[in-house]
């Protein structure tokens, strides 16, 4: 491919930097011991732990590397020409590689250490060849498929099927392994096998070219030392000796995200933020939120205003926003802001209600277009009665952006709008308004419990699900008239800024006593520290 960053997303080859392997495979050194090794590279690449891994511990040491790319094996042959008793080359893909050796059920082929940089290739990126592989894969390892969400956790499960018992697994992962849910199921699994397991998060990016940062996982299956998960941060990736890991009491549920943010904040901190959750309410306590409209084409079924009245369908036209960067800093989505927003974006859902004959004759030449594009045979559509009527999803008072990069925002829908499934409609509960919902979303509590509830992907974007947004630390107050204009009046003046804007929610919970400034100091220090490592990813500035 000539785009070299499409190339990366298809392939996953990101290779490893020199001093990087060579601290992982130091690190290693030290957890094995001198002995006899049996390796395996399964992601072979450049070679970049080949050279280190020689003669590793012991000249006795065997090294089997494997790589899909027969290009990669045969330059690394003739590297190694002169290694052949050392390093057996093995061109293939490793998930074949693992089932066929599952399904042999050959113990013969443990090995002692499992080290290396697998490819991160998601899901909607993969190929036909490799959707069928993962679908035997995960009969092999009965494993579900729907977790297979990525190329990695193939890479690392079948790693652990493959060590030996008293074997080391030393890989590169995503960030994602940490923050999104089947990364983390992943992790549950591979803490029930390994006594000791050690997650290193660098300071810096540790892939720059790309919109994917990385972790450094070793598990043990054998241990020495203490027991359990082990996170912590270190200045890069180029030094692994000795640090200050932090014992994660990894768990589902309420305190979930504080643990796998532990390793971030002093322990005093982490004590604070616990028992802030302990005794606050939750955002489930005051409503419910569904996404908004799924069109499974918006290109086509979301136009802009000019473009519908040239094609006579003005009549067939809702107004729906699409996405949150459409609006302002505002938390109020007001008429005029749509009507200006209107006028350059595709604002405008073609909602063709009812049977084909029944429209009018401009609405079933569009209805024509769609099919010969073939809009017509895309899942969703097709799951319809009608095709190209696109379930219209009522407009709630208030609505929140499931991504958001600054902050997430939550914002009173004063314009009637629908929105696209990026966002979620809130519905209230009796006896609380959308109006006070959305002047106590603003608080140093929630937006800590957002940043640590919550997941990001490459590019630092935080995403909240329903669940982890119906979750997040509230608490509630009714504002009085005069209370909502200054709350207005705070985000006009913040401009964008969401320090300002916490400043005015924190203060009216110090005035209510709901929290004490002390406590509220520790919190928005965890939020501001949380909140940079994630923006650091994408390379944002915190401040945003």
């Amino acid at each position: 491919m000539s785009d070299p960053k499409a190339s990366i997303r298809y392939t996953g080859a990101v290779y490893t930097p020199a001093p990087v392997a060579e601290a992982i495979v130091k690190r290693c050194s030290s957890l094995l011991g001198s002995r006899e090794l049996r390796v395996l590279e399964p992601s072979v690449g450049d070679g970049a732990f080949l050279s280190e891994l020689i003669g590793l511990n012991s000249p006795r040491t065997r090294i089997t590397a494997v790589d899909i790319d027969c290009d990669v094996i045969r330059e690394l042959k003739r590297r190694y020409h002169n290694q052949s008793d050392t390093i057996s080359f093995v061109q293939g893909d490793f998930v074949r590689f693992a089932i066929d050796r599952k399904l042999d059920g050959d113990s013969d082929e443990e090995f002692d250490l499992i080290i290396g940089n697998p490819p991160f290739i998601r899901r909607h990126n993969f190929s036909a060849e490799m959707k069928e592989r993962l679908k035997d894969f995960a009969a092999a390892f009965d494993y579900p498929l729907n977790q297979l969400k990525n190329t990695w956790p193939a890479f690392l499960l079948a790693a652990t099927d493959l060590v030996s018992n008293s074997g080391v697994v030393a890989l590169v992962l995503p960030y994602e392994v940490l923050t999104v849910d089947y990364g983390q199921k992943v992790l549950n699994h591979i803490q029930s096998e390994f006594e000791r397991v050690e997650i290193m998060v660098s300071t810096e990016k540790a892939f720059p070219e790309i919109d994917q940062d990385a972790i450094i996982l070793i598990a043990e299956k054998k241990s020495m030392r203490d027991p359990g998960l082990y996170v912590t941060k270190v200045p890069d990736f180029d030094e692994l000796n000795d640090f200050d890991a932090r014992k994660t009491e990894f768990m589902n549920g309420a305190q979930g995200g504080i643990e796998l943010n532990s390793y971030l904040l002093p322990p005093a901190a982490v004590a604070t933020v616990k028992s802030l959750q302990e005794k606050s309410t939750r955002v489930s306590d005051y409503l419910t939120s569904a996404p908004g409209v799924v069109s499974a084409a918006n290109d086509f079924f979301i136009r802009k205003r000019a473009e519908v009245e040239q094609l006579g369908l003005s009549e067939y036209a809702k107004p729906i926003l699409k996405k949150g960067s459409f609006s302002g800093s505002s938390p109020i989505f007001t008429l005029k802001e749509f009507e200006a927003l209107a006028e350059r974006e595709p604002c405008c859902l073609l909602h063709l209600d009812g049977d084909r004959d029944q429209l009018s004759p401009a609405a079933q030449a569009y209805i024509k277009v769609g099919e010969d594009q073939g809009i017509h045979q895309r899942y969703k559509c097709r799951k319809r009665p009608n095709w190209y009527q696109v379930p219209l999803i009522e407009n709630e008072n208030a609505f929140v952006f499931k991504r958001s990069h600054s902050h997430p925002r939550v914002l009173l829908n004063e314009a009637s709008v629908h929105t696209t499934d990026t966002a979620y409609g809130l519905r209230l509960h009796e006896g609380f308004t959308a109006r006070g919902f959305c002047f106590s979303f603003y608080t140093s509590p929630t937006m800590l419990f957002a940043e640590m509830n919550g997941r990001f992907y490459g590019g630092g974007v935080l995403e909240l699900s329903p669940k982890e947004f119906r979750g997040l630390a509230f608490f509630y107050h009714e504002p009085t008239n005069e209370e909502f204009a200054d709350f207005l009046q705070a985000h006009h003046e913040a401009g964008g800024q969401i320090e300002a804007v916490l400043d005015f929610g924190d203060q009216w919970l110090i005035s209510n006593g709901y929290l004490g400034p002390d406590e509220l100091a520790v919190i928005r220090e965890s939020w501001r520290t949380i909140r940079a490592h994630r923006m650091r990813h994408g390379g944002r500035q915190s401040t945003a």
